[in-house]
């Protein structure tokens, strides 16, 4: 087997945990080789009094070498600034990096949604709305994925969305327009036909409408995450008890 050698991949890291005594394996999100997980040996040796290159959220530069499953991280080097995350733009993040964890195939490569994850943590570290960048993140991951929303036509009909009808979304079958009683009106996987297409044309003018491209989104990405929780929501929910808490 040819030893691989890979030098200035743009990259982020997504997460990283102990392994063995003074290394750690590195998940990281690379701009043409997708995300991929790597050792990093002796990294916690080095990293005593020097600080730690090896964290999420700031731009990298990686390269990497080997010939096995796991490579070995060569270097990282910042190639731009931190991104500083804080309060729910930090959970925020995780969510981001968790999704690419759990949903984007080792070595296959999504150029444009790592461009779209760079503005999207550039928009949370200059503390712009949080609902935005997360909805364009995701409807690009979908999209990413082979799983484009089709909003703008009712699967069951072939008709054209009505913006003063009322529709139902599967997140396997898509839109349908069944008739739909004022109580199912109120079920989650109901929306308005006027924000069906706001999302499809990524219009948030209307908070309305960010309110339903976030309950369309879970749906659509929940299905794909299946039974397993994310563990950045669970955490994003204890943070907001504690703020309260200690309000």
């Amino acid at each position: 087997m040819s030893v691989q050698q890979v030098d200035g991949e743009p990259a982020f890291v997504l997460h990283t945990k102990a392994y063995r005594e003074t290394s750690q394996l590195v998940d990281l999100f690379s701009r043409h080789h997708g995300r991929l997980r790597l050792v990093a040996r002796g990294s916690l040796r080095r990293s005593k009094g020097r600080g730690r290159t090896i964290e999420p959220f700031t731009p990298l530069i990686v390269g990497w070498r080997g010939k096995g499953e796991l490579k070995t991280l060569a270097n990282a080097e910042p190639s731009g600034t931190p991104l500083i995350l804080r309060g729910d733009c930090l959970f925020s993040g995780f969510y981001l990096n968790e999704l690419i964890l759990r949903l984007l195939a080792d070595h296959d490569p999504h150029e444009t949604l790592f461009d779209c994850y760079l503005s999207t943590l550039h928009a949370l570290s200059e503390g712009q709305y949080i609902e935005l960048a997360l909805r364009r993140f995701e409807h690009q991951l979908l999209s990413d994925l082979g799983y484009g929303l089709a909003l703008e036509h009712s699967e069951d009909s072939g008709d054209e969305i009505d913006p003063e009808g009322w529709y139902w979304f599967d997140p396997v079958v898509g839109v349908t327009s069944p008739p739909l009683t004022p109580l199912e009106r109120e079920q989650p996987n109901c929306f308005s036909g006027d924000s069906l297409l706001a999302i499809a044309a990524e219009d948030y003018s209307n908070p309305r409408h960010i309110k339903a491209a976030k309950r369309l989104m879970r749906l659509a990405i929940q299905n794909l995450l299946g039974d397993r929780p994310l563990r950045s929501r669970e955490l994003f929910a204890r943070g907001q008890v504690l703020n309260r808490d200690s309000s």
